[in-house]
């Protein structure tokens, strides 16, 4: 089998359930993963013969694929801020969003200040703490979860990294913040904000593999996550220091005002690169 006959009969069996163009990508994802090739050779070279034993793990992964697992679990990994993140079910994978979230906060504080510390609340695979780590080099990074699973994969995670390694924590985001940490500088959450009402607008790929415990809160509750992180921010931030949500788009204004009424001030919503309410920054 060519590496094209393996695109072209592929192609056509996930374009099944996803759009063409997206179907042809996570194909030639495939490929260059398993075959351990540049994007370029596959067009370069498409007739290039796959061997016996990597058309069997090719067809493997198509397989898994078809059953809409997602192509992220399929590989093991996925690309964040420039990093390769690991991630397997259990663990939340990471969005684009969440990635726009570390840039703003990164802009923010480039200037090389020293001694930083930045607690990531949340942090599930460990993306955000390990791409600030890797971004603002001088901080110390540390990064809690409720998830057993979650943490067992952010401290394995190998990336190659400017600063220190984050320092992972259990910790429940609902109750008090743990005896014994220090002050922090930057506080920042991604945590779950979907609407159990929502579930029926999210794609079955999301809904089947990854962990509803990193995703859902109840319809009637859709604050509770910030609330209690706010608290958290106002025992552990440090005069000055900053506190950094990923949001729900639906609730930028409740997000806000519930900070202004807990003393934050320099609050700021913002948008993400599709026009929606997704972030929001304050200051303690």
């Amino acid at each position: 089998m060519t590496v094209k006959s393996f695109i072209d009969g592929a192609t056509k069996r996930v374009a099944q359930i996803y759009p063409e163009q997206e179907a042809k990508n996570i194909v030639l994802r495939l490929v260059e993963h398993f075959l351990s090739i540049p994007n370029y050779k596959i067009y370069s070279e498409p007739k290039m013969a796959i061997k016996p034993e990597k058309v069997l793990e090719l067809n493997s992964a198509l397989e898994e694929i078809c059953k809409k697992r997602p192509l992220q679990y399929v590989l093991g990994y996925t690309e964040f801020a420039q990093l390769k993140i690991r991630v397997k079910e259990g663990v939340l994978i990471p969005r684009p969003e969440t990635e726009e979230l570390v840039y703003k906060i990164v802009e923010e504080f480039e200037d090389g200040s020293s001694d930083i510390n930045i607690l990531d609340v949340c942090t599930g695979s460990g993306c955000i703490a390990y791409a600030l780590a890797d971004a603002i080099p001088e901080a110390m990074v540390y990064g809690c979860d409720i998830s057993d699973d979650a943490l067992k994969v952010a401290c394995k995670q190998r990336v190659k990294i400017a600063g220190s390694r984050p320092i992972f924590f259990w910790a429940d985001a609902l109750s008090q913040p743990p005896a014994g940490i220090p002050k922090f500088d930057i506080i920042v959450s991604n945590p779950p904000y979907v609407r159990f009402s929502e579930a029926e607008l999210m794609d079955e790929n999301v809904l089947k593999y990854e962990p509803s415990i990193a995703l859902f809160v109840k319809d009637e509750e859709p604050l509770l996550y910030y609330k209690s992180i706010a608290l958290w921010a106002k025992q552990l931030l440090k005069k000055g220091g900053k506190l950094y949500f990923e949001i729900n788009e639906a609730f930028g204004l409740e997000v806000t005002q519930m900070l202004e009424q807990e003393g934050f001030v320099n609050i700021k919503l913002s948008k993400d690169i599709n026009s929606k309410d997704r972030f929001v920054s304050a200051q303690i």
